[in-house]
């Protein structure tokens, strides 16, 4: 039977990869939405799309760590294997949780500070500054381009369900470094009785 620790980070990383898997559907149906000819035609050459094209990382990367993280731990030898087997598995499995974290945080921070930077309000960068996609989408849909509004809420919602993904990532994270903390303490434990046993 799992532990209730096992059971929470399994969840938890389902749960990380759902929302890896909506924020991909909206970042790639925003830029289908932009390749249309009635958007492209408007969308000026010079916006900053980098924000945007950074949000298909945690997308892409965190539905093919989800399944990697399940396939280690499918892999992970059993507590009657030797320490050092098992130790080295769960070193693969804490590295692909701190991608589980790390990656949406990197993006997080970045698209964040590239949007408080840009322009709000227009539809053309003046005097130095720039627009991103998004901001470009929510003026211009206030000025009545049809698609952009789905656009805009398709790429704001795509960045704010990073929030929650990347707490989710944090607490499934700290169990990881829980139980692999609990290990090392096993094999030491394991190693101490063996070192008994051969005195005597």
């Amino acid at each position: 039977m799992p532990s209730k620790t096992t059971i929470a980070i399994h969840i938890l990383n389902l749960v990380v990869g759902i929302l890896s898997i909506a924020i991909l559907s909206l970042v790639a149906r925003s830029v289908i939405l932009t390749d249309t000819s009635s958007i492209s035609a408007i969308y000026p050459a010079n916006a900053k799309g980098t924000g945007r094209g950074l949000l298909f990382w945690p997308g892409v990367g965190g539905i093919v760590d989800m399944l990697l993280f399940m396939f280690l731990w499918y892999l992970t030898p059993s507590t009657n294997a030797q320490p050092k087997k098992r130790t080295a598995f769960w070193n693969g499995i804490l590295f692909v949780a701190s991608f589980i974290f790390g990656r949406p945080l990197i993006v997080l921070i970045y698209v964040f500070v590239e949007l408080n930077g840009a322009q709000k309000g227009q539809t053309m960068a003046s005097d130095g500054g720039y627009v991103t996609t998004e901001t470009w989408a929510c003026a211009a849909s206030n000025k009545g381009v049809g698609k952009a509004g789905s656009i805009c809420s398709e790429i704001r919602t795509a960045r704010y369900l990073l929030i929650p993904g990347l707490g989710f990532a944090a607490v499934m994270l700290g169990l990881v470094i829980y139980k692999r903390v609990q290990l090392s303490r096993e094999s030491r434990a394991v190693g101490r009785s063996e070192v008994g046993s051969t005195k005597v």
